[in-house]
């Protein structure tokens, strides 16, 4: 056997151990990186959301917003077999969606649900001209891949906003109030 600082530092742990918490400490850094990136990056498109909803910016609200997701969350809950996932519809968005019916038969969600429409709305709980902020009651991750928001609903009824990611990014896939 041999003796001498190498076989000292390896058979107590000395330079070993050091490296592997070097390398655990490296891998742990990264992952919390990674964490801190996933939990800013819908904040950071909602802020897109806000400087696009603002300027009128139909090329971003195109990228950032899936309007045939948005529709077809409408119609899966509006379809009792489907199983929706979006919540209780208020009184003004069953008013609203009558309204649509009545006028457009059954292509009102196709007419309806616009890029126009989807800005009004989550626009509708906030000061003109202020964006998306001074509305927002509660915004965070209720599934890793899904984001929900509250616009308002301290009087009203408030504007909730769901992003998914898919595609490299997040994007609004449901809307109601």
């Amino acid at each position: 056997m041999r003796l001498g600082p190498a076989a000292a530092d390896t058979r107590w742990g000395g330079r070993v151990i050091s490296a592997r918490r070097r390398r655990l400490g490296r891998v742990l850094m990264t992952l919390l990186l990674v964490m801190y990136g996933w939990l800013a990056w819908p904040f950071l498109t909602l802020w897109q959301l806000d400087r696009a909803l603002v300027r009128n910016d139909q090329a971003s609200l195109t990228r950032l917003v899936d309007l045939a997701a948005v529709r077809d969350a409408i119609r899966r809950t509006l379809n009792k077999d489907a199983g929706g996932t979006l919540g209780p519809f208020s009184d003004d968005f069953i008013e609203w969606l009558q309204q649509a019916i009545r006028r457009r038969g059954t292509s009102a969600l196709e007419q309806e649900v616009t890029l126009a429409w989807v800005r009004e709305q989550l626009l509708s709980r906030s000061p003109p001209g202020t964006g998306l902020w001074p509305a927002l009651s509660w915004a965070f991750f209720d599934h890793p891949l899904h984001f929900t928001l509250r616009l308002g609903g301290a009087v009203t009824a408030p504007v909730v906003v769901r992003m998914r990611f898919a595609g490299g990014g997040w994007r609004v896939s449901a809307l109601y109030f």
